[in-house]
């Protein structure tokens, strides 16, 4: 059970199986992040989707990058990502960030308490790599705070 707070580095991506975008092993120094939990069969995962969209075009200059990681419980990392691509295609075929299936929940388990899931479930990192803000009510304004150092 993870006990993540605010100031805390942010956990291991390394096993993270890419969909869309490149690989990301680790969080890369200068950049803010978005890290959010998504499901398949949330409909306000589906809904937050295009406003993902939105922040990571309006702040990419600034050195922002979302990060979408959809756990999905599956056999194989190959059987996740199909699975998730064909859900992307359908609901959220113009998502431009990095999208990554967790099909063994071990990086749901790094970041948070599984029984406490609830998807979207999102973390902003700071230029530091460390946890900003969990589940912020308005992203928008969070952000900003966070690319501009506070």
């Amino acid at each position: 059970m993870t006990d993540l707070r605010i100031g805390d580095p942010a956990p291991s991506i390394s096993d993270l199986h890419w969909v869309r975008g490149g690989p990301l092993d680790t969080f890369q120094p200068g950049k803010v992040y978005i890290f959010v939990f998504l499901t398949t069969t949330c409909g306000s995962c589906v809904e937050i989707v295009p406003y993902l969209v939105q922040l990571q075009e309006n702040y990419r200059e600034k050195g922002l990058e979302v990060i979408g990681v959809v756990y999905k419980s599956s056999a194989s990392a190959a059987e996740g990502r199909v699975y998730v691509n064909a859900w992307l295609n359908q609901n959220c075929p113009n998502v431009n960030f990095r999208v990554a299936v967790d099909f063994t929940g071990e990086i749901l388990r790094l970041w948070m308490d599984p029984t406490d899931f609830g998807a979207p479930a999102s973390f902003i990192l700071d230029r530091g790599g460390k946890v900003a803000s969990i589940d912020p009510m308005d992203l928008d304004d969070v952000v900003l705070k966070v690319l501009g150092g506070s």
